[in-house]
């Protein structure tokens, strides 16, 4: 299982749980077991969050290759102006 990592907005879903093991082989398999458990957290990850890896952000890193030594953060979008 990987090791996922939520910020605070994602948190609301989760009863506050930051830290997360999920079973999955892809961050898209991740997302969608996190939809499973914790329903309405899927479309803020898709949709609003950027994915790191390891520590390497990676754009558009649904597709990527997940095992349970992987660490996964998923970052929301930061705004300002």
């Amino acid at each position: 299982m990987a090791t996922v990592h939520l910020q605070a907005d994602h948190r609301r879903f989760t009863g506050g749980e930051k830290v997360l093991q999920v079973q999955g082989d892809t961050v898209g398999e991740l997302i969608q077991e996190l939809e499973r458990r914790y329903p309405g957290l899927g479309p803020l990850l898709t949709d609003g969050a950027s994915v790191a890896i390891n520590g390497e952000l990676i754009p558009n890193g649904i597709f990527e290759k997940v095992d349970e030594s992987t660490e996964v953060y998923f970052v929301a979008p930061i705004s300002g102006g």
